[in-house]
């Protein structure tokens, strides 16, 4: 499956090389991400099992769109040259809406248990064209076939460079 990541200019790939997911590390997460992974963990492990954790595994986009939705969302890469790779993996991708999440780490929202119910509840491997902030995470390997450096705009959006 064709699937792409977002990582930052700096970091050095070349086609043909195979990246592995990397496991996250609650301690270095700001104090509300780390609420809502840790929220996330705990209700994974619970109910849903089958799913890949989010602390271990590649986040990644199904389509330019969303590649270009999720850059302008990376604060750490928002207005600078970044670097998109297309990725080629025989791992499964499972599909989420981000939605919730994003609401409840936004504000918008105040029952962290609920909003990340729903975003587990999200898995829409089969209907991913209605997913309102559809992310993918996949537990790899992924082989690189492709790299794109790109920048993101409020006047143009993403242009590839």
């Amino acid at each position: 499956m064709k699937v792409y990541y977002i990582v930052k200019d700096e970091l050095q790939f070349a086609v043909g090389d195979t990246i592995q997911p990397k496991t996250y590390n609650l301690d270095n997460m700001d104090p509300k991400k780390r609420q809502i992974e840790e929220e996330l963990e705990n209700i994974r492990k619970v109910y849903f099992p089958d799913f890949p954790s989010r602390l271990e595994c590649l986040f990644v986009c199904c389509d330019m769109g969303d590649v270009e939705f999720w850059s302008t969302q990376k604060s750490d890469i928002r207005g600078r040259v970044f670097i998109i790779l297309t990725l080629e993996t025989s791992e499964p991708v499972f599909w989420f809406s981000a939605d919730s999440y994003n609401m409840y780490f936004n504000k918008q929202r105040s029952d962290l248990h609920k909003s990340c119910i729903e975003f587990w509840e999200s898995n829409g491997n089969t209907e991913m064209k209605k997913m309102v902030d559809r992310e993918g995470l996949t537990k790899g390997p992924a082989k690189i076939v492709e790299i794109k450096r790109a920048k993101i705009s409020r006047e143009r959006g993403m242009e590839i460079i």
